[in-house]
């Protein structure tokens, strides 16, 4: 007995059992923070209908797992209103697809034809699931929000595919954040593959003993967010959190404006 009582306390001491145990409170207490945004019922495990089969709210949000860093909140399935939107969204899905079947065809006629002339095999573009386009993507953005929680970090880094640099939020202020670094949804041209892309929209709380985040572009359309913690002037179990929300707009925006931000901000006290 007195092994195992040992056992047992040099687990609880054990650097991961903390670990394991803020992790859990910190995603407890962000979610709490949140409710005010959030008045939805859980979803089932599989994340494919609300456990208590509701119909009228417009969200549901997933069972935070052990070891979860992410809150997911997907559309409601069982709502009519999020029923019709997925209707026309997959009405302009087969359209696109259908277009991208006829060019395709097309241009297997005419590498058939040119093979009869000239004995020569051309290559032929196939239909792909970028052949949805951007109806496809915006379909998925907004029926889901993603609200990433991140925390004593050595360093944070975010990479955006966007065609609109991501800049300080001025639709919303968050007393004692570092910074809200935001970017609305939109469209850009990848060349690589030869078509339009759809950016779903961010948001960034930066909260805690951080630098302000910096914002650079890497690339044609991909700009990155970084930030980087500043000297601690004691060894607070908590002294960086970063909330990093992707997906539906308008929820993006409630959360950004409920949630009890105050109560997030105690977890670093």
């Amino acid at each position: 007995m007195i092994a195992r009582a040992v056992v047992v306390a040099l687990l609880f001491a054990s650097p991961a059992f903390a670990q394991d145990a803020r992790e859990t409170r910190v995603m407890a207490a962000v979610r709490s923070a949140m409710t005010p945004a959030l008045p939805f019922p859980a979803s089932d495990d599989a994340g494919a209908l609300p456990a208590n089969g509701d119909t009228e709210a417009l969200w549901m949000v997933r069972p935070i797992e052990p070891g979860d860093h992410v809150i997911e909140v997907i559309a409601n399935p069982l709502n009519s209103v999020n029923q019709l939107r997925a209707a026309r969204a997959m009405a302009q899905i087969e359209n696109n697809i259908e277009a991208a079947q006829r060019k395709a065809t097309a241009q297997y006629d005419r590498a058939l034809a040119e093979a009869k002339r000239t004995g020569k095999s051309q290559d032929v573009d196939g239909i792909t699931l970028a052949d949805e386009g951007v109806a496809g993507a915006k379909i998925d953005a907004d029926s889901h929000v993603e609200i990433e929680v991140l925390f004593n970090q050595p360093a944070y880094k975010f990479d955006m595919p966007t065609s609109i640099q991501p800049s300080s939020s001025t639709q919303v202020s968050i007393p004692g954040a570092v910074a809200v670094i935001s970017v609305p949804s939109n469209t850009y041209r990848d060349e690589r593959l030869g078509g339009d892309r759809y950016a779903e929209a961010q948001a960034q709380v930066f909260l805690g003993r951080l630098a302000a985040p910096e914002i650079h572009k890497r690339a044609d359309n991909t700009y990155e967010v970084s930030a980087s913690p500043a000297p601690a002037e004691n060894a607070a179990p908590l002294t960086t959190l970063v909330i990093r929300i992707r997906g539906n707009e308008v929820l993006m925006a409630d959360l950004l404006r409920k949630t009890n931000w105050n109560a997030v901000l105690e977890l670093l006290q």
